[in-house]
């Protein structure tokens, strides 16, 4: 998707007109048309601008990324003193396999939450798998009580 198709399914998911976003810019409606046909590209200034007023990071807007939170999101608190920015950097230092079990973690903590996790591009569901607790493949709709309790280890 390109930068005119983006800024116009921004504006239009927010109920936003081109004259409304215009005026936000000072410009012209025919130089919003012209963004969003793809005619002309903003400044570095507008850029910006645009990324603050839709709540996006510049990457996203130029097709960097499909990240589509601000790059102030990664600031965010978690809890305790660990930042979104912290958690990113620590996966990244992961090895690939560290990550597969990540997402294999997350995909359960998920599952027992209730919550489900957001499509995450890649492998296909087939290598999520988990074992369920007779050693079997385990469907992704299994809940809590359907896994074993694992012994606290900080006793030892």
């Amino acid at each position: 998707m390109d930068f005119g198709e983006k800024l116009y399914r921004l504006r239009v998911a927010r109920g936003i007109y081109q004259k409304q976003l215009a005026l936000y810019l000072h410009v012209s409606v025919g130089t919003i048309s012209n963004y969003e046909n793809g005619i002309h590209s903003p400044d570095l200034k507008t850029l910006s601008k645009l990324a603050s007023y839709f709540h996006v990071s510049a990457d996203y807007l130029l097709s960097r990324t499909d990240y589509i939170s601000p790059v102030d999101a990664l600031e965010q608190k978690l809890i305790d003193q660990y930042t979104t920015g912290d958690i990113m950097n620590a996966i990244l230092e992961l090895s690939s396999e560290g990550r597969r079990d990540l997402v294999k973690y997350l995909t359960m903590l998920s599952a027992c939450d209730g919550a489900s996790l957001p499509s995450l591009s890649g492998p296909g569901p087939e290598s999520l798998a988990f074992e369920s607790p007779d050693g079997e493949p385990g469907s992704e709709d299994m809940g809590a009580e359907d896994w074993k309790e694992v012994p606290d280890d900080s006793s030892v």
